[in-house]
Parts: C-alpha cells; structure tokens; sequence
C-alpha cells in the first residue's frame, strides 16, 4: 500500500496514485494541505484493516534548514510509532545525487530527528557526482539500500557497493 503524504506539492498525490496503479498497490490519500500526520494514521489504519503487510509513506522534500518541515516530519513519525509502536521498520532519505556535499549535512539532520535506517540515492544515472554516498556511508554509517538510475520502475535498483566502485572507478577487480 502507498500512502500520499505529501499533501504539499502540487501533483504529488496524483503522482502517487498513477505509481499505484503500476505497481498494483493499495493506495490511501486526502485532499491537497491536509494533515500529514493524519495521512500517515488513515494509511496504517486501512493497511491494518485491509491486513497489507508492507506500507510505504511518501512524504514531502523538504530541506533540513526549514524547522517547521523537520518539526512535520517528526510528529509523522511520532504518529506513526504511537500507532503501530514496533514501526517504522524503515526510514529511508532520499537523496539526489547532484546535491553533492550538502547531502551530508542534511542526512544528518535527519537521522538525528528521526533515525534513518537507510538511503537511497536517485540520479546517478546522469552525475559524476555520486561519491556523494561514500561520504554518506562513511561519515554517518547509514547504509544504501537501494540507487536511482532513471525514472521507470525498474530503475531504483538495490544498492551493490562493488557494482557502484566499478562504475566510478572501471573494474578493480
């Protein structure tokens, strides 16, 4: 199941929906500047109801600067645990990689408000500047879970450190 979350910008419960469709999955949403926190309670609730063992919420970008976003991201997650208190089982940040060193300080943000469990890493199909993610392995030991090499479904792939190597560096081994 997919819940809209993102009630802020224009298209992105819509966009969601179509990714609902593709995929065959689920999908909850409300209106356009609703709640967030209330998106997230109604798409555990009907995930529940509907016995779906996987929900994934999509949540608004934001920057990690913006105080009032983070504090939204927060109560999310706050709303979320209350709910279904052994939840989230994942909190993943997706970065772009053409953010380039400012990625770091904003994962760390947010693993420091909400306990990131893992990334992803979108657009490294069109940048050189993917080393970004071993700064981010590093710095933070947050694992990568999964790459974004384009925009169809099969191009967020799971994350292969020595494939990432090779396509920076050639074949090392």
């Amino acid at each position: 199941m997919l819940g809209a979350v993102d009630t802020f910008r224009a298209g992105a419960i819509e966009q969601l929906r179509i990714w609902s469709e593709k995929t065959h999955s689920e999908f909850v949403s409300q209106h356009e500047g609703a709640d967030a926190a209330s998106v997230a309670f109604d798409a555990i609730d009907a995930a529940k109801a509907r016995s779906i063992d996987i929900l994934m919420l999509d949540t608004a970008g934001r920057l990690h600067n913006k105080v009032n976003l983070m504090n939204e991201l927060e109560k999310i997650v706050r709303v979320i645990r209350r709910n279904t208190p052994h939840a989230p089982d994942e909190v993943l940040l997706v970065i772009d990689a053409t953010t380039g060193q400012n990625a770091l300080k904003q994962a760390a943000v947010f693993n420091e408000s909400i306990g990131l469990t893992g990334l992803i890493i979108t657009k490294l199909d069109g940048t050189a500047k993917g080393g970004i993610a071993l700064s981010l392995t590093k710095n933070l030991n947050i694992p990568i879970r999964k790459i974004g090499v384009g925009e169809g479904m099969a191009d967020l792939q799971d994350f292969s450190p020595i494939a990432y190597v090779e396509a920076m560096f050639g074949n090392l081994f």
